[in-house]
């Protein structure tokens, strides 16, 4: 248990280094919590400076996060699947909720997709290919983001177990795999929760 601990502490400090404050920060000179979302994410730092190529930066940075961590932890000897996921859980929290920035961060979408790389690439797959369906049905990206959330478990668990093992560089089994993949989904679903908010008012996502 003490182990599972440091591990998740671990992953914490690698997450919540705040990429996207920093680089707006320096950049524009401004504080990305006090506009758009007040998210420190990569959606929001294009938001914020209109800057496409600052929103991708600060994207592919956060996802290197969750990449560093899972892959640091498996360099000193940390291959056990559920301590490597600890691990990038940690890392999103870190992202999500930093205590530089007093436990405001972002969605943890992109360091989630890091890590993935490693634990769940099929996950990614799923997620981006049920995104893609909901925003062509002209769904809000913000809803099309729970949409993904949301049915990328259930989805993973209809396919074929070799289709969605074959592109996993991790080797759990079936059982895991699926348990793994719904508390991905909720600790995402949790930083969503303003927009779940919303949806249940019927109101635009991201505006109540």
């Amino acid at each position: 248990m003490v182990t599972y601990v440091l591990v998740f502490l671990g992953g914490y400090l690698v997450g919540s280094i705040p990429i996207g404050y920093l680089i707006v920060r320096t950049k524009n000179n401004l504080d990305i919590r006090e506009a758009g979302s007040g998210n420190v994410g990569g959606f929001n730092a294009f938001f914020v400076t209109g800057s496409k190529a600052t929103g991708i930066v600060v994207g592919i940075l956060d996802g290197v996060k969750g990449l560093a961590a899972v892959l640091a932890l498996a360099v000193f000897g940390g291959r056990e699947f559920w301590l490597q996921a600890v691990c990038l859980y940690g890392a999103i929290f870190g992202h999500n909720y930093p205590v530089w920035l007093k436990f405001k961060g972002g969605r943890g979408l992109s360091t989630t997709a890091g890590g993935m790389f490693i634990l769940g690439f099929s996950y990614t797959i799923v997620w981006c290919t049920l995104w893609v369906v909901a925003r062509i049905a002209k769904r809000d990206i913000l809803t099309s983001n729970i949409v993904a959330i949301l049915f990328t478990p259930t989805l993973l668990g209809v396919l074929p177990w070799g289709v969605v093992r074959g592109v996993n560089l991790a080797d759990p089994d079936l059982s895991q795999f699926l348990i793994f993949s719904s508390l991905t989904s909720s600790i995402l679903l949790l930083s969503h929760h303003d927009v779940v908010r919303d949806l249940w008012r019927n109101v635009p996502a991201g505006q109540g």
